[in-house]
């Protein structure tokens, strides 16, 4: 059992999830459009149109890495004038459980600040990966490479 920090901050979400009759949904949260998820189209009734679980993960991890960059940046100063990135992931049988996960993650997040910024920027990368919780809340080894250019 895992044990946590007493009298600490806690934050809530919740998602709501309707089965369609088939192997898709739609995902739903207060006051945010609908979601539409599925299989990958790799697997059995995958439909190309659908979010799969998988993307959204991915997708989590790059928006929570780029959001806890990007307040990193406010809280320092840091004029980000741009932000991209992109992400992959391989998903394999684990050795120890030989259950199917998420084992390597790669994210290329691609940064542009003002003109005599990218050191500052550079030293914001490491408090950017760290903060992520959805990083924080994956086994899979993630690699990050940053490209951090002025303007």
């Amino acid at each position: 059992m895992l044990e946590y920090v007493p009298n600490q901050k806690s934050f809530q979400y919740e998602v709501g999830v309707a089965w369609d009759g088939r192997r898709a949904s739609s995902l739903s949260t207060a006051g945010r459009p609908t979601i539409l998820s599925g299989p990958p189209a790799d697997f059995p009734m995958g439909e190309d149109g659908r979010w799969s679980p998988e993307h959204l993960f991915l997708g989590s991890l790059a928006s929570c890495t780029m959001i806890s960059f990007l307040a990193h940046a406010e809280h320092k100063g840091v004029d980000v004038l741009e932000y991209g990135s992109e992400i992959g992931g391989t998903v394999m049988r684990r050795l120890e459980d030989h259950r199917y996960a998420f084992v390597h993650i790669h994210q290329r997040p691609r940064v542009v600040v003002a003109a005599g910024q990218a050191e500052q920027a550079r030293e914001l990368i490491g408090k950017a990966e760290r903060d992520c919780f959805i990083s924080a809340s994956t086994t899979a080894e993630v690699q990050n490479d940053w490209e951090i250019g002025e303007r």
